[in-house]
């Protein structure tokens, strides 16, 4: 067996999987799998609808968790493991990557989709004309400043090839290509652009691993990988698994991110529109409760309590980066090139809707006497604290589905179910509110609630953070 650390003669692969085993539900679609990508190479695999092409090539991005074996990407010189069957999971150099979905929200812009591979490719020396030259090349030039939304189908196929592709043609050092079905709503020039893409690529040193059913794709690959039956047609592959495990620090990536989940934020009015609106909607209904009659004989924790309803639902719905990484596989894009370390947050705009509401519902609502003058430090306090709250439930609400996203099975479990230990803390939090406005208690007193609230909330978004399946 080759060793790849220490290899003089021959340079390791691009991508090395080795005795791979991966579940899916009750079957075991992959078992016992060796496969290498080298320099140059394409590799094309080809086989039936639902025999494990998409799973092996989403098991070499990283993507699967296994019962077996490892996937490794050379780093450098080396090869380093970037997911086994321990639980590990890392990032070596960036590698393109086209889903059989697109993996691209609908909101992005085609230029924007474009950009984020180009960026992530971490390449510095790149032709500053390569985003517009390759747009000229796949006829999308004319669409750069359109959402993909508005796009075809074929058209945005093109947008998530040429983006799958892009960490190669702009790196000058041989890069690991994976596409899943890139033919797939392509018409016959744009099979056409592909095939002359992958050509130039190979002979350029970079390795592309490629599911398809495209003829032309199959003819000019330089290997073909066939199911016969339910069983992979491929040899031991002469490598051991690397004992080089790769590192789980995103570096620029995680800025790319955070940029493209702000961005979409602010383009959508996402926080507004979903957030802001179940807030708004929320004041509605306890005023259409004729709240008059009850603010003058309950008591200031039930007010508090009405006054702080609003930010908290707000942080309960789902952030509008959860639902733009919903679309299109757009999730499993980022997982895979974040290799499940996405720097996920609330939007910035988030807690400002928060604060925004809690003012709101303190003009609207009928204010008891809280124990101390309501004066303009004390509003301002509490509009804070409603900003605050709708940041930490939706920190919270983020955590959850990043662990359910992370299972095999995203809905095997209902974590909504989970959504009602959030109410003590809530009440520690509103009790702890209007403790703080008693000047009459210890300091200790007056904050003790509300930091014990705020206790709670993040010790759930710890837990929830640090269960990840294995």
């Amino acid at each position: 067996m080759l060793t790849p650390e220490v290899m003089v003669d021959a340079s390791p692969p691009l991508l090395l999987c080795k005795g791979v085993e991966v579940r899916r539900g009750l079957s075991t679609v992959l078992k016992g799998v060796d496969l290498a990508v080298a320099e140059g190479e394409i590799i094309a695999l080809v086989g039936p609808n639902g025999c494990g092409k998409s799973t092996l090539v989403e098991t070499a991005a990283g993507m699967h968790m296994m019962r077996a074996g490892s996937t490794s990407h050379v780093d450098g010189k080396t090869l380093a493991v970037i997911r086994n069957h321990h639980g590990h999971r890392g990032l070596s150099q960036p590698f393109g990557l086209a889903l059989q979905k697109d993996g691209a929200s609908g909101d992005e812009l085609v230029g924007e989709r474009l950009q984020i591979a180009i960026d992530m490719g971490e390449e510095e020396n790149y032709s500053p004309t390569a985003l517009e030259d390759e747009a000229v090349k796949w006829g999308l030039s004319h669409r750069l400043n359109d959402r993909i939304a508005w796009l075809s189908g074929g058209m945005a196929r093109r947008v998530s090839v040429l983006a799958g592709l892009f960490p190669a043609l702009i790196s000058q050092s041989p890069r690991l290509v994976i596409l899943d079905e890139p033919s797939s709503g392509l018409d016959r020039d744009g099979s056409r652009i592909l095939c002359e893409e992958l050509t130039a690529l190979a002979e350029k040193g970079h390795g592309i691993l490629v599911a398809t059913h495209n003829q032309k794709v199959i003819d000019i690959a330089t290997k073909t990988i066939e199911w016969v039956g339910k069983k992979l047609d491929t040899e031991a592959v002469e490598y051991d698994t690397p004992s080089i495990k790769a590192p789980s620090e995103l570096g620029a990536r995680a800025k790319t991110f955070r940029t493209w989940a702000n961005i979409l934020d602010y383009r959508t009015w996402g926080s507004i529109a979903a957030n802001g609106v179940a807030g708004i909607l929320t004041i509605l209904l306890i005023l259409a409760l004729s709240v008059d009659d009850v603010a003058s004989t309950a008591g200031a924790s039930w007010m508090m309590t009405l006054l702080s309803v609003p930010a908290f639902v707000a942080g309960l719905i789902p952030a509008s980066t959860l639902r733009h990484l919903d679309e299109q596989s757009c999730g499993r894009w980022w997982d895979a090139q974040s290799a499940g370390q996405l720097p996920l947050s609330p939007p910035q705009a988030l807690p400002l809707v928060g604060a925004g509401l809690t003012a709101i519902a303190l003009m609207t609502l009928p204010l008891p006497q809280w124990g101390s003058q309501v004066d303009g430090v004390i509003e301002l306090s509490l509009i804070t604290l409603g900003g605050l709250l709708t940041w930490l439930v939706s920190l919270i609400q983020i955590s959850q589905w990043r662990l359910v996203s992370s299972l095999e099975r995203g809905n095997a479990l209902l974590f909504s179910l989970f959504l009602p230990f959030l109410i003590y803390p809530f009440l520690l939090w509103t009790s702890g509110q209007v403790s703080m406005l008693d000047a009459e208690l210890e300091l200790f007193e007056r904050f003790s609630n509300l930091l014990a609230g705020a206790a709670i909330f993040l010790g759930l978004f710890l837990v929830l953070r640090l269960l990840r399946p294995s």
